[in-house]
């Protein structure tokens, strides 16, 4: 369902960008060529995972754990001890494949229109999450950009770089915690 609606998404952002009110086609810069912002969702994710915020999150998961630990609130215990494996699941999907990170986004959003302006892209999206394109349209990765939202640090920069293998199908990914 993620998936449908992104690309309904999509087609929705293509359509109001490329449409006036009166349904004329209005060129958004002198050659008309619409441009898309994508990116690698997940040289995103692994940005946020490793930033100062990212951090902090597991941080405060394992501070909640060791809280409840000590207090003995079996259920909080029961909770955290189920939540922390499937997060790793949902991380790794992130990192290694095309899982939606839209959540990450989120963190970010009041920063994209600005990162659209400066790339001239009426639109961003997960290069992963965008199964057909027109030929007429142009791609721009924003990557970088995105990238340079979470402050990563020169390992991170590295790793990043180091991205070149295509990801590993989703439905390849082991979905089990336990593994």
């Amino acid at each position: 369902m993620t998936r449908a609606l992104t690309v309904t998404g999509v087609a929705l952002a293509l359509t109001v960008l490329c449409l006036t009110p009166g349904g004329a086609t209005a060129p958004a810069r002198p050659d008309a060529t619409p441009r898309i912002g994508v990116f690698d969702s997940r040289a995103v994710a692994l940005a946020y995972y490793r930033s100062d915020e990212g951090m902090q999150a597991s941080r405060d998961r394992y501070d909640a754990y060791a809280k409840a630990k000590a207090s003995n609130d079996e259920a909080r215990i029961k909770e955290l001890e189920q939540e922390g494996p499937w997060m790793q699941v949902r991380m790794h999907q992130q990192v290694f494949s095309t899982a939606t990170v839209a959540t990450i986004m989120e963190k970010v959003a009041d920063k994209l229109p600005a990162i659209a302006k400066e790339a001239g892209v009426g639109a961003i999206v997960s290069k992963w999450e965008m199964p057909y394109k027109d030929g007429a349209i142009q791609t721009v990765d924003v990557t970088p950009a995105l990238v340079r939202l979470f402050n990563p640090d020169e390992r991170t920069l590295t790793i990043i770089g180091q991205m070149t293998a295509p990801p590993i199908p989703f439905e390849k990914l082991p979905l089990d915690p336990k593994m």
